[in-house]
C-alpha cells in the first residue's frame, strides 16, 4: 500500500491547490492509496482538507491529522524546525500504523512533475547482485538556492562546496583564519572552546561569500573532492540520471518500508533541519543507501525572506527544468519568477 504524506501549517499552504493537483497526476496510476495531511487547527487547514478531497483520485482514502500547533512570527528557527518534525513525525507514525509498504513524502511548497513517482518507484527497485533493493530512500531534486543532494558527513551534514583554500581570500581574512585555528587547538576549557567555535563559525560564513579560484571543473582537475550540493557534487548532471547521495530533503521523497520504520524524530532538538536528522541519525546508522534523482526536477515555491527588498514578489516560483538543447542539453537548470496561482 502506498501512503502519501504532506505536513503543512496555514503559512505553508500558499501553493496548496498546485501541490495537490501535482500529487494526483504523479500518483494517478495507483487505483488505491492513502493520503495523509498533518496540519494545524486553523481554518486554512480545513480548507486544505476540502481541496484535497475535491482534487485527489476517487477511491483514495484521506486522513487529516490536526495537531494543536500555533505559529508565531517571532519563532526561533529551532522552534519552527521542531514544529515541522512534529507534523512529519505524526504522518510517519500513522503510515506505520496502517502498515504502509512505501511512503511518498511531499512538502506543500514542492510541485512534483507527473513522472516523479514512477521514477522514484523504479529507483527503489534497483537490485543488488542478490536481488535485494540497493536503495531504501529515493529523492527527487529541487532548487533551494542550489539543487538538493550531494555529500557530507555526520559532523558536517552538507560538505563545503569550496574549501577556504579553494577561495580567493583577502590576506587579512587568511590571517584571521590561521589565528582562529591556532586558538581552537590551544583551548584548554569548554567555555573558551565554545567561544572560539562561534568565532570560527562567523568567519566561515564570511568566507563562503568569497569567490572560488575557478569553476568546479578546474578545481576538481587539481584534486577531486566530495562536494556538498548537487550543482558541485555532480556538475553537469541532469536528465536520465540516478545517483548516490548522502543527504536529501523531504520535498518529494519515496521511503521504502524499511526507511519508514526508521523515520523517527526522537532525540531531535531542532538544531539542523529535520530531514538531515533522519539522513544522519536514522538512515545512515541503519546501513541504508540514499539516491537522488536529477532526472526528476521539482519546482519550489517559497515566500520571500524577511530581509528581501520590498520590490521582490511576495511568493517566488523557482522553476526547475533540464536544458533543452545545445552542448549542455539535459543539464539541471532553474529560473525564478513571481508565483501566479492558476
Amino acid at each position: 500500500m502506498l501512503v502519501i504524506t504532506v505536513a503543512a501549517t496555514r503559512s505553508y499552504l500558499h501553493a496548496w491547490p498546485q501541490c495537490i493537483r501535482a500529487i494526483a497526476a504523479a500518483a494517478g496510476h495507483h487505483a488505491e492509496a492513502h493520503f495523509v495531511l498533518a496540519t494545524d487547527e486553523s481554518k486554512e487547514g480545513k480548507m486544505a482538507e476540502e481541496c484535497a478531497k475535491n482534487e485527489l483520485p476517487d477511491g483514495w482514502k484521506i486522513t487529516v491529522l490536526r495537531l494543536p500547533i500555533k505559529e508565531d512570527e517571532k519563532d526561533y528557527k529551532e522552534v519552527a524546525q521542531l514544529r515541522i518534525a512534529a507534523l512529519q513525525g505524526a504522518c510517519f507514525s500513522f503510515a506505520r500504523k496502517i502498515r504502509a509498504d512505501q511512503c511518498l513524502v511531499v512538502e506543500s511548497d514542492t510541485i512534483l512533475p507527473a513522472h516523479a513517482l514512477r521514477v522514484l518507484e523504479w529507483t527503489l527497485q534497483m537490485p543488488k547482485a542478490d536481488g535485494s533493493p540497493y536503495y531504501q530512500v529515493a529523492a527527487a531534486t529541487y532548487p533551494n538556492g542550489l539543487f538538493l543532494g550531494g555529500f557530507g558527513s555526520i559532523q558536517n551534514p552538507i560538505a563545503e562546496d569550496f574549501l577556504p583554500e579553494e577561495r580567493i581570500l583577502p590576506d587579512r581574512m587568511k590571517l584571521c583564519l590561521v589565528k582562529c585555528e591556532e586558538r581552537l587547538k590551544s583551548c584548554t576549557d569548554q567555555k573558551s572552546g565554545e567561544r572560539e567555535m562561534k568565532r570560527m563559525g562567523r568567519l566561515r560564513e564570511r568566507i563562503k561569500n568569497k569567490p572560488p579560484k575557478g569553476n568546479v571543473f578546474e578545481l576538481n582537475a587539481k584534486g577531486y573532492r566530495r562536494r556538498g550540493w548537487m550543482d558541485f557534487a555532480y556538475p553537469g548532471i541532469g536528465q536520465g540520471a540516478v545517483v548516490p547521495t548522502e543527504w536529501c530533503g523531504l520535498g518529494c521523497t519515496l521511503l521504502s518500508k524499511e526507511a519508514l520504520l526508521h523515520a523517527d524524530f526522537t532525540g531531535y532538538d531542532g538544531r539542523g533541519t529535520q530531514d538531515l536528522f533522519l539522513c544522519w541519525q536514522r538512515w545512515h546508522p541503519a546501513g541504508m543507501n540514499l539516491a537522488i534523482v536529477p532526472h526528476v526536477a521539482c519546482d519550489h515555491i517559497k515566500r520571500k525572506p524577511k530581509d528581501a527588498p520590498a520590490t521582490d514578489p511576495e511568493i517566488v516560483h523557482y522553476r526547475a527544468y533540464h536544458e533543452p538543447d545545445g552542448e549542455c542539453q539535459g543539464h539541471l537548470r532553474q529560473r525564478a519568477q513571481p508565483f501566479i496561482s492558476v
